[in-house]
Parts: structure tokens; sequence; C-alpha cells
């Protein structure tokens, strides 16, 4: 029995998506074989999950008031101009568009709220400045300062003079250990660790590359085992922890530490001097340098040294803080 369509071209679907008419395509031909075709519901479904990348004026993802990102709920004056929920807030009960009363309009108008708007500010994403340095998110674009605080990826300094290698911590402490010769050694989560520090030690790298239960593919962490040995003899010498994270000045503590030393035991009573500091762990983007603060340095004596090249004996714990309800 001849086929009715054979010979006539079927219609394309053109789309600015690509991908969109390469499915449309691909659909045609399955026809054609005789396949079953997708229903229009369910190939409405598909579209409407569709992503494109546009270029957009950022000002217009922008408070024309406060100037910051247009976060939800949004609001839009009869005139088409625009106030973020915060400014819309703080307007008197009538709630009267700023840039038309500004205007010296006859009547200003007033503020409604536009779902539409909100719609699409929660749809604009951007993907994550720190994109060169390992994160591959797409953030909405209203959140990406808060994001940006709060990601992993983003880069730290080499503190050697001279190198301005900057990445992410996973991947300078590769520079540091390679390049620069930096001691390190693998840690984890809740455990407590013996440390061998011998006398012209400075600084060693502790990376926790497992989660809390020693599961591999975990969050990895990188911390700073920093020594200063200051003055002459008889000087104590100073041992601090510190995470090695950028934009620590925003970012809150998240980690605990507890490092403790012991004498060697007393010949008589066989007891051992302990001294103990526990503290919350500081961030730095810049790792280095001995964190001397208030109740974060473990400060050791000469006689709690050990053997004739005055090593030192450290215990290191670190444990991640929970967060409050």
């Amino acid at each position: 029995m001849e086929n009715p369509d054979a010979g006539v071209k079927k219609p394309r679907l053109e789309s600015p998506n690509t991908n969109v008419r390469i499915k449309q395509e691909a659909v045609d031909e399955s026809v054609a074989a005789g396949e079953a075709a997708t229903p229009p519901a369910a190939a409405a479904a598909d579209q409407a999950r569709v992503e494109v990348a546009v270029r957009i004026d950022a000002a217009v993802l922008h408070c024309p008031l406060c100037f910051l990102p247009l976060k939800p709920p949004i609001f839009q004056c009869s005139a088409g101009h625009l106030a973020c929920g915060e400014c819309h807030a703080k307007l008197a009960a009538d709630a009267q568009c700023q840039a038309c009363v500004g205007g010296g309009g006859a009547a200003a108008a007033a503020y409604a709220h536009n779902p539409a708007l909100d719609a699409f500010a929660s749809s604009a994403k951007i993907r994550c400045p720190n994109g060169e340095y390992g994160c591959d998110s797409y953030v909405t674009y209203f959140d990406i300062a808060a994001h940006r605080r709060a990601c992993r990826h983003a880069p730290c300094r080499c503190p050697e003079p001279g190198c301005v290698f900057l990445a992410a911590p996973p991947s300078l402490v590769e520079h540091l250990t390679g390049v620069h010769s930096w001691p390190a050694m693998d840690i984890t989560y809740r455990n407590v660790h013996l440390l061998r520090v011998p006398a012209s030690e400075r600084r060693r790298l502790l990376v926790v590359r497992r989660d809390g239960n020693g599961v591999a593919g975990g969050e990895s962490q990188v911390f700073l085992l920093a020594v200063a040995r200051r003055g002459g003899a008889g000087a104590a010498t100073a041992v601090s922890v510190s995470c090695v994270r950028a934009n620590a000045a925003a970012a809150g503590a998240r980690f605990t530490c507890k490092v403790w030393t012991q004498a060697a035991a007393d010949a008589e009573t066989g007891f051992k001097d302990t001294i103990m500091m526990e503290a919350n762990v500081r961030s730095f983007s810049v790792p280095g340098e001995v964190a001397v603060e208030e109740g974060t340095v473990l400060s050791v004596p000469p006689w709690m040294m050990h053997g004739k090249s005055m090593e030192m004996i450290l215990r290191v714990r670190i444990d991640k803080l929970r967060p409050k309800n």
C-alpha cells in the first residue's frame, strides 16, 4: 500500500537552541521508520526543561534603588520601575514608586508584586567565578555573593616569596609539596594523630582527603601546623593549627582542634607533664604564619622537647563543628 506521506518533506522545528532542533529531527526519523512518536504532552514537557545560554545587561538584574541583585519578591509600578523586596519593605505603607515621585509626575504609581519577574530572577544563573579553579556550579545570580563566600574552590595564594601561584587548597597542596618541598601528611577527623616534629621543621600540611567516616570522596580540607621558635636559649616554641581557606575573613569557624605534648617520664614517679591547647581553628587564605592569637597557640618550653635533637612530639586532633539548630 502506497504511503501517502512518501516524498513529502516534513517541516523542521526551528529553535534558537540547537539541541531542540536536532531532537525534533531525530523524532521525525523515528516516525518515518515506523516507531511511535513522543506524545505531544511529553514533548512539551521536554521543551519546557530546555535551558539556553544568553547574554544580558547586568543592570537588568539589579534593583535601581539599592543597586543589589534583584531577589524575590520583586515589585513593579505601572510605569515599569522596579524595586526589590527589601527596598519595597522600607517604603511607606502606600508604597509609591520612587522613580515616579522623583520624576515629578502628576501621580505616582503604586508598586505591585510581579511573580513573572520573580520567576525570571530565580532562573537567571551564572557560572561560579571560581570555575577556572575547579568549581563547575551554576548559581542563581542573586545568590552568587553568598556562594563565593562559601565556595571551597576559591583560590589561595602561595606564601613563598616571589611565587605567584594561585589555586584552590587541594591544588595548592600539590604545589607546595612538589615545588617547594613542604612536608605533608594525611589525617582524618575525630582521630588523634602523632606528629614527631624535628627542630628544623617550621610547618607541616595536614590534609583531610576523606570525610569524617573515612569514606572516600568527601570534601578535601587543608590545615597548616605552624611552628615558631623565637628568641634565644630557654625560649618557648609556639605551635598553632590553622585552616587554609579563601574568604577566611567572611567565613566563620568550622573546626576545632586539640594539640598537646608530653615531657619525658619523671625518673622517680613515671609521671609525664602534659600541656594542651584546645581552640577554634582560625582560617587564613595565605598559609605560612603561626596564628598568634589568644587561645590558639600551644607554648612548648624547651624542657619538654625530646632527645638531643630537641624533637617535639605532638598529638593533634581536628573535629568539625556542628552547625547550630
